[in-house]
């Protein structure tokens, strides 16, 4: 392992593997107590951010579980036109779904030898892009190929720093619960400490 990696990515790893773990299981007790067994291992300041205080809430109130996820399927999933819709062509390619970017990420997962089952949803949802910079991440701290370092701030600049933005502030100005806006908060402390460590790693190297 190297240890420079794991002490930089460690943070970047755990909370790319909770966003990742909201958007691609149910969430559910069971979900919800695994993605905050996972946040205990954050380091500061993230893991006394007030998101991981609204998940505990949500926890161990199961009335505030249940609005929680009412609230989550109005904003990422329907019946209707999401509030805070999860896939990045939508914010390009004319509002719909599998435009040019879902080409463009799929040949970062290609890449990676990362291939979609799940063809419910297109290649630029936003769990299968957390999902991808949590494997970059795994790889880059079990490895000592500098490429993988690389070809994750490629992505990250090309996908999620174009569009991440503009769905957090749909999440925040849209969501009716605290929960929410506090999510999109602790993704927008996860770009901002993302690009600086990439650019710390990559200047190293």
């Amino acid at each position: 392992m190297n240890e420079f990696l794991a002490k930089n990515l460690s943070n970047s790893l755990i909370m790319e593997d909770m966003c990742r773990r909201l958007f691609l299981f149910e969430f559910n007790q069971e979900n919800l107590e695994e993605i905050l067994d996972i946040s205990t291992n954050l380091s500061e300041p993230q893991i006394n951010h007030p998101f991981i205080s609204e998940l505990k809430k949500a926890k161990k109130d199961s009335k505030y579980l249940n609005e929680a996820r009412w609230e989550f399927n109005r904003l990422f999933v329907g019946p209707t036109r999401p509030k805070a819709v999860p896939y990045e062509s939508v914010y390009f390619d004319y509002h719909t779904m599998f435009g040019e970017k879902t080409m463009q990420v799929r040949e970062f997962y290609t890449k990676a030898g990362i291939k979609i089952k799940d063809d419910k949803f297109p290649d630029d949802f936003i769990g299968f892009e957390f999902e991808y910079l949590y494997f970059m991440s795994y790889k880059a701290i079990n490895s000592s190929n500098d490429e993988i370092i690389k070809e994750k701030s490629d992505f990250l600049h090309s996908h999620p720093l174009n569009w991440f933005d503009q769905f957090t502030k749909l999440c925040i100005d849209e969501s009716r619960l605290e929960i929410w806006r506090e999510f999109a908060k602790f993704v927008r402390l996860y770009l901002e400490n993302e690009i600086k460590i990439l650019n710390k790693i990559l200047k190293r190297s």
